[in-house]
């Protein structure tokens, strides 16, 4: 089983994360007609309840730019993954749409404003942990083949060999969830000023959807050491 850790100078910033697996996924080939109308019921809400002008000034995506801003002049510049999920919801008028695992965890990304990663746990080598990141570290982000430098003083999500996240933003190729993926290691990252009882609930909305439409077994808690 692997561990997780959130390093002090992370926790510092304010910053919280849960990680848990969930094991026994099955990803169907296509998205069942009642997955699909749990994700356009609530994106019927979010767009109603949400305006992409002011999306920058709500209290969520206000703290992870702040923090960004605490942690480097690279940083600054980034946007926190939920807020582009809002974004992209309000130019398209649905979330992306990648197969029924990855849709399901955008949902409720998008639905608690929580950033989620996702990673094929047979793909990680070692123990994760979030950490600052001295400029010497493996990253090859999603989508790439090489890897791309990593700023000194970011936080990121690692395992032995690579960076798995680059702060919340761009997860790496190397663990990316796929249609084969069986059992998955999620990590649930919250800006900071949070109630970190949302993370739980966040967990279970998203357990309960992998359950019902995945067929996952519950989910296995990896307790955060500092």
């Amino acid at each position: 089983m692997k561990s997780f850790s959130i390093d002090q100078q992370v926790s510092d910033l304010g910053i919280q994360a849960i990680a848990f697996v969930v094991p026994g996924i099955t990803v169907p080939a296509e998205t069942s007609p009642a997955l699909n109308h749990e994700i356009e019921t609530s994106e019927k809400s979010i767009l109603a309840a949400t305006d992409p002008k002011t999306l920058k000034t709500e209290p969520e995506f206000k703290a992870f730019r702040a923090v960004h801003a605490q942690v480097g002049k690279a940083a600054k510049s980034e946007i926190a993954a939920p807020e582009t999920l809002l974004r992209l919801l309000h130019r398209a008028g649905r979330l992306p749409r990648i197969n029924p695992l990855v849709d399901i965890y955008n949902l409720v990304s998008a639905e608690t404003r929580f950033a989620f990663g996702a990673h094929d746990l047979a793909s990680i080598a070692g123990d994760v942990q979030l950490a600052i990141t001295t400029g010497h570290e493996r990253f090859v982000p999603l989508g790439a083949t090489d890897p791309v430098p990593v700023p000194a003083g970011e936080y990121a999500y690692l395992d032995h060999d690579d960076v798995l996240c680059r702060l919340e933003v761009r997860q790496c190729e190397k663990s990316k969830t796929t249609p084969q993926t069986n059992d998955a290691l999620f990590i649930i990252h919250a800006s900071p000023g949070r109630d970190s009882a949302d993370l739980t609930t966040a967990k279970d909305r998203l357990a309960d959807l992998l359950a019902e439409h995945l067929g996952a077994q519950p989910p296995i808690d990896l307790e955060a050491q500092a």
